[in-house]
């Protein structure tokens, strides 16, 4: 089969599709690589669009339960790799803080969890992709949503989560006690990523006072001391958020993702490891 301008168009599709499943932006890219790699070899397709997410989804559930043994010695916490850009990504992209509960599905309920949800495929389409049956993939389904429970991020308006983002920061960046106690939630989670290359906390902290102390913690080391971060806003798939420079060593020190709810800040989402940290983009 040819790689027409058609074929090239679904890439986002795919890559959507293994990014979302994986949580790994080149191993996703790899992967459509090589979806359009086998496409050539393809012989009387009918539907372009099926068959190549059938191998792009069966490709992705196959690297996934690689990766999941691999991630067994990972140092600290594993959290996805955020996809940076400095405008609302296009692509119909899982929300962070949705990807980052996905590691609590396996790779089939991962699987259509996502077409379901992100694309809104329709049971049969799914059933086509997973080489599932309909039936299964609604069980499957069922079963996602029973495992992620009320953890579920809510749709905050970007613009309130940008607000959010910018006053937690500033009230870090203060060393503001009192007015990070009124923006965090008294059930607030912390979840940080250093890989074991940056300094981060190797297991979630639960709670205001665990929290607080933590992130009082952070303004003292003598970067924070000395004024060495700069702030910037980006957004991580699609949505708004935060990147923080080192002035002193030039490079990007880390991510930072919240969500929310009405009563303030649910969950902080903290990517220090530099291997997850490239912005897809130019920066200013």
């Amino acid at each position: 089969m040819e790689l027409t301008p058609e074929i090239f168009a679904l890439r986002p599709y795919l890559f959507s599709i293994s990014y979302n499943m994986l949580g790994m932006v080149e191993e996703a890219e790899d992967i459509v690589q090589d979806v359009f790699e086998k496409w050539i070899s393809a012989k009387e397709v009918q539907d372009a669009k099926a068959y190549l997410a059938r191998m792009a989804v069966n490709q992705s559930i196959n690297r996934l339960k690689e990766l999941q043994k691999s991630r067994e010695n990972y140092v600290g916490m594993w959290l996805p790799e955020p996809y940076i850009t400095l405008e609302p990504e296009p692509v119909p992209t899982l929300e962070y803080g949705m990807l980052f509960l996905l590691e609590r599905l396996n790779p089939n309920e991962r699987a259509v969890f996502i077409l379901r949800e992100s694309f809104s495929e329709d049971y049969q389409s799914i059933a086509e992709s997973t080489g599932l049956s309909a039936e299964n993939c609604r069980q499957l389904l069922h079963r996602a949503h029973e495992k992620l429970g009320r953890s579920k991020p809510l749709q905050v308006d970007p613009e309130k989560q940008r607000a959010f983002t910018i006053a937690f920061l500033t009230a870090l960046h203060e060393q503001d006690r009192s007015e990070l106690t009124h923006l965090l939630r008294n059930d607030i989670e912390l979840y940080n990523d250093g890989g074991g290359k940056r300094a981060a906390a190797l297991k979630p902290l639960f709670g205001m006072e665990k929290v607080l102390k933590f992130l009082m913690g952070v303004t003292q080391l003598p970067e924070a001391l000395e004024s060495q971060y700069e702030y910037r806003a980006v957004f991580v798939n699609g949505r708004p958020a935060a990147i923080i420079f080192n002035r002193t060593t030039e490079q990007l020190d880390s991510m930072q993702y919240i969500e929310m709810d009405d009563q303030g800040i649910t969950r902080l989402l903290n990517m220090r490891n530099p291997d997850k940290l490239q912005i897809r983009g130019k920066l200013n």
